[in-house]
Formats: C-alpha cells, structure tokens, sequence
C-alpha cells in the first residue's frame, strides 16, 4: 500500500509541474497533447495589417462553428502582451485565444514577414499547410474537408 502511495505520489508531482506548452493570454495554458485529434490553427496578425483585421471575424466564426474539430489561436506578430494586447484584443472583437508563447519554437517554422501568415497543424500534430494572405472560414473548411 505504501509503494503505491509513494508511485502516485510521484505521478502527481510529475504531471502538475509539467510546464504548458503555449501561454495564452487571459486563459488556460494548452498542453498540445490536450489537442491531439483535432487542427490547430495558428494566425500570425498585427493592428497595421488591414487584411490581418479583415480575418478576424473569419477566424471567430471558424473557432464558435467547428470548436469540436479544431482550435484556432492568434499570435500578435509585435508580441504585445498585458493592457496594449488586451486594448487590441477589444478593438478588433477578437474571441479567440491569443497566444503569448511563440509556436515558431515549437515547430521550428520560420514566420514569413508578410501577414497574415496561417500554419495549420494537422490531426497528428505535424505542419500540414502555410498559408499566406487572408483567409475565409469558407476556404479553411474546404482545404481541411471540415
């Protein structure tokens, strides 16, 4: 009974001091593990980018129409982060999650210098599309088959 205690005990301590793998902004941090079977979808955007601003209805209504099938986050491509983030977040009705960690990291991509910048991650948790330009809810579902 001890030796059990003890292996919990030690299952306990690994798991909760486990670091998240990206920090958002005002929510939960996400563990990608947490995502496995579903798309993730993660949007680089800046407030000086009209076509940027132009996508972010887009992207609400992909995350509220399709939540059981993929998830979608922004990144601010000026990693802006506390009152500037939040006032931006507000002005352009962002209802996504904002990502202050940097996906780049993770999966080593290199983050074009034209926006909007989409990576796509597949089901498995591999880069599957880079897209460039605004995007439509319309042409997500249909390059995902949603």
């Amino acid at each position: 009974m001890k030796t059990i205690f003890i292996y919990l005990a030690i299952i306990f301590l690994f798991f909760s001091c486990s670091k998240p793998d990206l920090r958002v902004f005002e929510g939960d941090n996400v563990f990608l593990s947490d995502l496995k079977g579903k798309w993730i979808i993660f949007n680089y955007w800046a407030d000086w980018c009209p076509p940027c601003i132009k996508e972010i209805p887009e992207l609400n209504n992909l995350q509220r129409n399709y939540s059981n099938k993929l998830k979608v986050f922004l990144i601010n491509f000026d990693m802006l982060e506390g009152e500037e983030l939040n006032q931006q977040l507000k002005k352009f009705n962002v209802k996504v999650d904002s990502l202050l960690s940097d996906p780049s990291t993770i999966y080593k991509w290199v983050i074009p210098e034209n926006l909007p910048v989409t990576f796509i991650i597949n089901k498995n948790g591999d880069l599957e599309h880079t897209l460039v330009g605004p995007q439509t809810e319309e042409e997500i579902i249909s390059l995902l088959s949603l």
